[in-house]
């Protein structure tokens, strides 16, 4: 679905085409440049951020949500649902490309894309659980959190889950407890148990305070 009214309202004026959308290709690869050089020429000059050695974004696009979502669409798999650590630099944006591309699908990508390997999720996804940002179909910031949770236990690391689901919370003024419901349709996956305790201790801490000045 497209941005609708709600929690997440401001985002429209953010990701809408009219108003932000880049005037340069969001990636630039070396055979659109003069010479092999020139990408780290660029990236010397802090214009643009190497993804590997045959392309990189510019700084400026990385700074706004759409500039974000043009970047990611170039290269992640057509057809996919950007998910997971890729979806929250999407939404959160940060320094460091994600070190992996991760989208749901049902497809198996074997080649890597910019140097990094396509992580693929196959999970059931709502159609309320998608927006589009520029044309990228990627998770919405609720959604994202408890895909987040739900990683596999080595990837990544819980500190940084724990960093991205509180930033994520705050930027888009969702609860735990409308992470709690998405956890519920998804019961059965192997990580739900610790996703649902994840986020009722959450919510507890912000109830508590509450109780405390009611008492």
């Amino acid at each position: 679905m497209d941005i609708t009214a709600g929690p997440m309202t401001n985002i429209t004026t953010v990701a809408s085409p009219a108003t932000a959308q880049p005037a340069v290709p969001p990636i630039l690869f070396t055979k659109d440049l003069p010479g092999p050089l020139s990408l780290n020429r660029l990236a010397a000059f802090g214009a643009l951020r190497k993804l590997d050695d045959s392309a990189g974004y510019w700084i400026e696009h990385s700074g706004t949500l759409y500039g974000r979502a043009k970047i990611v669409a170039e290269v992640a798999p057509f057809g996919t649902v950007v998910c997971s650590m890729t979806a929250a630099w999407v939404w959160l944006g940060g320094p460091d490309f994600p070190s992996t591309i991760d989208v749901i699908s049902t497809s198996h990508f074997r080649s890597a894309s910019v140097s990094r390997r396509i992580r693929v999720f196959k999970r059931l996804t709502l159609p309320e659980q998608i927006i589009k940002l520029g044309g990228l179909p990627v998770t919405t910031p609720a959604r994202t959190a408890c895909d987040l949770v739900m990683s596999p236990e080595d990837i990544p690391d819980p500190s940084t889950v724990n960093a991205l689901v509180c930033q994520l919370m705050s930027a888009y003024q969702f609860r735990p407890n409308d992470c709690l419901q998405i956890v519920k349709e998804h019961r059965h996956h192997k990580y739900a148990g610790r996703a649902r305790m994840f986020f009722e201790s959450v919510q507890k801490e912000i109830d508590e305070p509450a109780l405390e000045q009611c008492a």
